[in-house]
């Protein structure tokens, strides 16, 4: 029994370890839109201690929503600083990115994001452990968890779903380990990371309520919910002081966010969704808790609470958030994987369990294996494993914009205003939030300045631009080459030199690099001078 315990848990070990050389081998160790660059900006303030960037070019500005214009994706105007912008997103991933840069430099940040995939992974299995027995489940829960497509997406990207699914995670391996005031503090963490799952902490809250005689419980409530509150109490302040109020986040109002009006669509999409990524095997995991009369017991006492619990807090969070319309939209509910994964294998280890004890294992193993392998094949077929290359154009547009434009050349964006920012040390102008009718006198405006004016359009931006200046602008007919094009995607136009002749240049492009933790570190040098 011991070796076999001892087995699994080198096999789990093994499997986090695969994670985070997969999030390193093949992530976007980029900060390109508006998540990526966000959180990794954010981090470089933090460790700058001002999280308000001031700008002198808002001033002078002269048209409609000015500050809007020159703030750049992953943040908003400061409503306390008329020429200053400040973050958008909630501020736990940019700490832990910042403490990872502290120790180990820029590129440490992308680090984060694969190391606490692993985390996520070698705790399903450790929460596994402790609710079922038998070491088998755990290690097919945390198998179906590192295979999950929609798992392995936001591996490869820098942005707070899988921190947020690993820290909920540890919080509840603290729980269940009756160590109350740590799961308190994961439990800050996983606030300081993702806000509105504030309501997972009742879940937590509720099973030790369950637990042992009345005074240990209360001391334990008591010990988790101090170490949970320095989150809330912190995140009150920071809103107060970035945003005005403490019940006002980057994102603004609970009202900007939720309303019923998007239940009917977000349910649609979600279960369409699960059964697609997923299979519709995963409905086990909610067959599981919901009839626990038909399965054997748990290891765990009221351990069904803690499943349920955290499906339930996490589907009503986001079933009345503004809905998208894309698959990998599936990453808000992704820290009930790890309970998910592991209530479909106790599932389908209790159906086996009709079997003979002999076959029991084959059939959970053999389950289990085919529903990896078709998880893998269509990570592949999403091209989740192309999305560090996919992601080098950020990088690859900037360097080229830094070697072929005036430094204080300002540059009309939206998707690259961010990372023209950091990679190009170019200032960048939001046209997408520019007035139309200011589109000719800004360009003059910018000229005027000795500020050379670019336009950067990558994909649709390119008939999105036409849509929103056309009938106001010469320009927005864009019917003049580029200077420049990146495999014809992502193309750089001159609107001063709109006769220009002869085929574009083509930026380089590194998107055949795959190598292990291919990172870009910043521009060494900032805009020379703002205009006046």
């Amino acid at each position: 029994m011991r070796s076999r315990a001892l087995t699994t848990a080198v096999l789990a070990g093994a499997l986090a370890l695969m994670v985070a050389y997969a999030g390193l081998r093949w992530g976007a160790l980029v900060a390109g839109g508006s998540d990526s660059y966000g959180y990794v900006s954010q981090a470089e303030l933090w460790r700058r201690g001002n999280l308000v960037v001031h700008q002198d070019v808002v001033r002078p500005t002269p048209w409609p929503l000015a500050a809007d214009t020159w703030t750049p994706l992953g943040y908003r105007p400061s409503p306390h600083a008329r020429d200053g912008y400040v973050p958008l997103y909630a501020p736990g991933l940019p700490l832990l990115m910042a403490a990872a840069q502290a120790i180990a430099g820029f590129c440490a940040a992308f680090a984060v994001v694969p190391l606490c995939g692993a985390l996520t992974i070698w705790l399903t299995f450790v929460l596994g452990g402790r609710m079922f027995p038998g070491p088998a489940i755990a290690l097919g829960g945390a198998v179906l968890v590192a295979v999950s497509p929609v798992f392995l997406y936001q591996l490869m990207n820098a942005m707070s779903d899988v921190p947020v699914t690993a820290f909920w995670t540890l919080a509840l391996v603290l729980a269940v380990s009756r160590r109350p005031f740590a799961s308190g503090l994961a439990m800050a963490m996983t606030i300081a990371i993702r806000p509105n799952l504030a309501p997972l902490a009742a879940v937590i809250g509720v099973w030790t309520w369950r637990s042992g005689d009345r005074d240990q419980r209360r001391r334990a409530i008591v010990r988790f919910a101090a170490g949970a509150a320095p989150a809330v109490v912190g995140l009150a302040w920071l809103h107060a002081v970035l945003y005005e109020s403490p019940w006002v986040s980057g994102y603004g109002t609970t009202g900007d966010l939720y309303a019923l009006g998007y239940f009917g669509a977000n349910v649609a999409n979600y279960m369409t969704w699960l059964a697609a990524v997923e299979t519709p095997i995963v409905a086990l995991a909610a067959i599981y808790v919901a009839t626990p009369h038909v399965w054997p017991a748990l290891r765990l006492p009221a351990a069904r609470a803690l499943i349920g619990g955290t499906m339930a807090v996490m589907l009503i969070s986001y079933v009345f958030y503004e809905p998208f319309n894309v698959w990998w939209y599936l990453r808000f509910l992704l820290p009930m994987w790890p309970v998910m994964m592991l209530a479909t294998v106790a599932a389908i280890d209790g159906v086996a369990a009709r079997a003979s004890a002999r076959v029991r294992p084959i059939v959970v193993t053999t389950i289990v294996a085919v529903l990896a392998g078709h998880h893998l094949l269509l990570a592949e077929a999403r091209h989740v494993f192309d999305l560090g290359r996919m992601e080098r154009k950020y990088v690859d547009v900037a360097r080229f914009v830094a070697a072929h434009t005036e430094p204080d050349a300002v540059v009309l964006s939206h998707q690259h205003s961010g990372s023209l920012r950091l990679y190009a040390g170019r200032l960048t102008l939001r046209y997408d939030l520019l007035d139309p009718a200011w589109l000719d006198r800004a360009l003059t405006l910018l000229q005027s300045a000795g500020r050379r004016p670019y336009l950067a359009l990558d994909g649709d931006e390119v008939a999105a631009f036409r849509e929103r200046f056309l009938g106001t602008s010469r320009a927005a007919a864009l019917d003049w080459p580029p200077i420049a094009t990146l495999n014809g995607v992502v193309n750089i136009y001159d609107p001063l030199d709109r006769i220009a002749t002869g085929s574009p240049l083509s930026i380089a492009s590194t998107r055949g690099t795959r190598t292990v933790f291919a990172c870009e570190t910043p521009y060494s040098r900032p805009p020379v001078r703002l205009m006046k």
